[in-house]
């Protein structure tokens, strides 16, 4: 993984904190979206973490999410996007949400943690955990195919349709634009790739959209705020791409 010094010291940082309270049920601690895709963008992303654990007990989850709040060690990123799940469960689960936590923290994100699976689709999930398997990195402990392989396609492909309909909306942003583009990029080759190079891909591939997602690629570079896009273009570009991912024939 490429990063820079203080983000990688934190992810250090992060796993150490793990390791002190969970000790050998600690399985291992996974880099997932941008930082495992090599797309992380100072300013910019998120810090993306998956850990699992053993035998997880409502206390380890409630101790765990206060060691990691910014409050208590503080995120040099935009912030951390970090998901806790137990092991036993993980092995058993597909496209459910299924984590022990979720956390969300750090000086750009709205602070949230939620403790127990909320029984939803939430399609980051299962997305994230298949680019985990895909690039199959690890900051400690065994692969991350040893605890959850990824998933067929015909069983993600809803999944990740469900992820480009989302961004359906009144607001679309250069961020939505690339996320579709990802989309794409993982329906025609079944891979994911990091979000500006899906962008700059997809205006190869799709010239007709070529103006809209270029100016998104560009404001991925511009930090947190980004740029707005065509809005009419946008959502003619998230129908096009519901259209290839509805299409069964390959």
């Amino acid at each position: 993984m490429s990063l820079p010094a203080a983000e990688a010291t934190y992810l250090h940082a992060v796993t150490d904190r793990l390791r002190a309270l969970l000790g050998e049920r600690l399985t291992g601690v996974y880099p997932t979206g941008s930082v495992a895709l090599d797309g992380y963008r100072p300013g910019r992303s998120d810090l993306d973490l998956i850990a699992v654990g053993e035998r997880l007990t409502a206390a380890d989850v409630t101790a765990v999410a206060a060691a990691l709040d910014h409050s208590a060690l503080p995120c040099p990123a935009a912030g951390l996007e970090f998901v806790l799940y137990d092991r036993a469960v993980l092995a058993g689960l597909t496209t459910q949400d299924g984590f022990a936590l979720n956390l969300n923290t750090g000086r750009e994100l709205s602070p949230l943690a939620e403790f127990g699976p909320q029984g939803r689709p939430g399609f980051w999930y299962p997305i994230d955990r298949d680019i985990t398997a895909q690039q199959d990195r690890a900051l400690t402990g065994p692969p991350f195919t040893t605890l959850a392989t990824r998933l067929p396609y015909p069983l993600l492909r809803p999944v990740v349709a469900a992820s480009v309909a989302a961004n359906d909306g009144p607001d679309l942003s250069d961020d939505a634009v690339l996320n579709v583009c990802r989309a794409l990029h993982w329906r025609t080759t079944r891979r994911w790739v990091s979000k500006a190079e899906a962008g700059r891909w997809a205006a190869t591939a799709l010239p007709e959209f070529g103006t809209l997602i270029t100016a998104a690629v560009a404001g991925h570079g511009q930090g947190r705020a980004g740029r707005a896009v065509d809005a009419a273009a946008a959502r003619a570009f998230v129908g096009h791409v519901l259209r290839r991912l509805a299409d069964t024939a390959d």
